[in-house]
């Protein structure tokens, strides 16, 4: 008689109830992305630079940055392709070849927009 009585309940709740629903607000926020790197002008030498210059081109973290230098310490980069082999670079430096040299110095500068007139 209870099971028929807990039956009963259930079948008659309505359906909404079962899956509560989140509220508007919860549902559209979604994580801010990080502000974009400003765009570069100029090149930068894997063999010299500090890990604060490799950062400051796109797809280059804290990370890699460390990764470079480290790889460089034992052996500096003869060509951007051994850049490339290490491990997770080969697509940044394939974007950023424009910006890599292993021989020179590094030029590598923020580029200076003007704000859009209105």
């Amino acid at each position: 008689m209870q099971l028929a009585f807990l039956l009963g309940l259930l079948a008659s709740a309505p359906q909404a109830a079962a899956q509560p629903e989140l509220a508007p607000e919860v549902r559209s926020v979604r994580p801010r992305a990080r502000p974009g790197k400003p765009a570069m002008s100029g090149v930068v030498n894997v063999n010299r630079a500090s890990e604060a210059e490799l950062r400051l081109l796109p797809g280059i973290g804290r990370g890699r940055a460390h990764a470079i230098v480290e790889r460089r310490s034992k052996r500096p980069f003869s060509s951007i392709e051994e850049l490339a082999r290490m491990k997770g670079m080969k697509g940044v430096v394939q974007k950023l070849r424009r910006h890599l040299v292993v021989e020179g110095d590094t030029t590598l500068r923020p580029v200076h927009r003007e704000p859009p007139v209105r």
